[in-house]
């Protein structure tokens, strides 16, 4: 769906958060007990605030240019040579309510448990259903070059808990009128 206007990179946001809330909604059945994808879903502006656990959203950030051949050249060369490789990075953010902190009393261990097994749930899914979507081609190409970088937890804040996953993707650009 890319090259065509500047509505683009919202449209593969759209298509990375579809792909995220199809990873988690695979957890209920691989492992009873656990939820699925919140009902909080969206693409956001940037990094997201923690001021609503039980959210998944996704973002686009940063925008680079990968090097290119045959001489591995970098990003202020390329214009004199007329072609690039535009990569996106994109954070899935994913984070679920827990037990707050702060509050003089340390939380529950068992409290504690819960949401780390649900988070660590959700990290795990991602992690493993983005792969294989990316490998059969469902998801951007491995061909084209996708690269998931990492997947971290977060810093507990507000009693929000949960992990965030960046990935790259060469995503076609569009030519300006």
């Amino acid at each position: 769906m890319a090259g065509f206007g500047p509505s683009d990179l919202h449209d593969q946001c759209v298509l990375v958060l579809n792909a995220a809330v199809d990873a988690l909604d695979t957890i209920p059945s691989l492992a009873p007990g656990l939820l699925g994808a919140p009902e909080r879903a969206f693409v956001s502006a940037g990094t997201p605030a923690l001021d609503c656990c039980n959210q998944l959203t996704v973002n686009a950030a940063p925008i680079s240019e990968f090097a290119t051949s045959p001489l591995e050249l970098g990003a202020g060369t390329r214009h004199k040579q007329q072609f690039r490789q535009i990569s996106v990075g994109f954070q899935i953010t994913i984070t679920r309510c827990g037990p707050p902190g702060g509050t003089g009393v340390p939380p529950p261990v068992a409290e504690l448990e819960e949401v780390a097994e649900q988070t660590n749930a959700d990290a795990w899914a991602l992690w493993n259903y983005l792969w294989n979507a990316e490998r059969s081609g469902a998801l951007f190409s491995i061909c084209n070059g996708v690269f998931n970088d990492r997947l971290a937890p977060i810093t507990p804040s507000g009693g929000c808990y949960g992990y965030v996953m960046s990935f790259r993707a060469t995503v076609e650009g569009y030519e300006a009128p």
